[in-house]
């Protein structure tokens, strides 16, 4: 009997032993964060500490996480120009994300509009001027090229007073960034003509001049 029940016993050992150990999987989704708003926006000139829409956070499990106050931020609101706010956040399982706005501070009034279709005077190339916002536009060809559809893209622009124009560093799907100098808006009776030097790859250095 004695050894019966030490025969049964190191059969039990035997099969604890071989049991093998449940794993478990969880999957994950890559966290991503998405701006409130637009991710580019003006305010006016003006004192105190800027505000900005915010920011929400979509982390690995799906939830979302709202940001009101960016990581970092540059804005000005008493010197007209851009700036940029930006969030970052290191999440549960390391991932560190981040997004950032472009900020136009203006003392243009919110009364004034630009937009419509502009012609470069060298080539006849028409491009199309969108108001955004205060003192904030959009161009979809910013060199007035004719004929090739790769330098057609959104570029931003801002005014800073009645004839300045800031163009900011912004992607340039033709490589690197792209901005603007020597960028001014005059007025002229019924003509409104704008007027920059393109810098950035794909582009020559030339003035470039558009009338409206």
């Amino acid at each position: 009997m004695k050894n019966i029940v030490i025969t049964a016993l190191a059969g039990l050992v035997l099969i604890t032993a071989c049991k093998k150990k449940e794993s478990t999987t969880k999957v994950v989704n890559v966290p991503k964060m998405e701006l409130i708003g637009t991710a580019v926006y003006s305010t006016p000139v003006g004192t105190g500490t800027y505000s900005d829409p915010g920011a929400k956070l979509i982390d690995e499990n799906g939830n979302t996480t709202v940001l009101t106050t960016p990581t970092s931020s540059n804005v000005d609101l008493t010197t007209p120009g851009f700036y940029s706010a930006t969030y970052s956040k290191r999440t549960e399982y390391g991932y560190n994300v981040s997004i950032s706005r472009l900020v136009l501070v203006t003392p243009v009034s919110s009364a004034i509009d630009y937009s419509g279709v502009y012609t470069r005077t060298s080539n006849g190339q028409t491009m199309n001027v969108t108001k955004l916002g205060t003192g904030l536009y959009t161009t979809d060809n910013v060199g007035g090229v004719a004929g090739n559809t790769a330098y057609i893209f959104p570029v931003y622009f801002g005014m800073v007073n009645d004839t300045d124009i800031v163009v900011p560093d912004q992607p340039n799907p033709l490589g690197d960034d792209i901005y603007c100098t020597n960028s001014k808006l005059t007025v002229s009776g019924p003509d409104t003509t704008i007027q920059w030097v393109v810098m950035g790859a794909g582009f020559g250095t030339s003035l470039r001049k558009f009338i409206k």
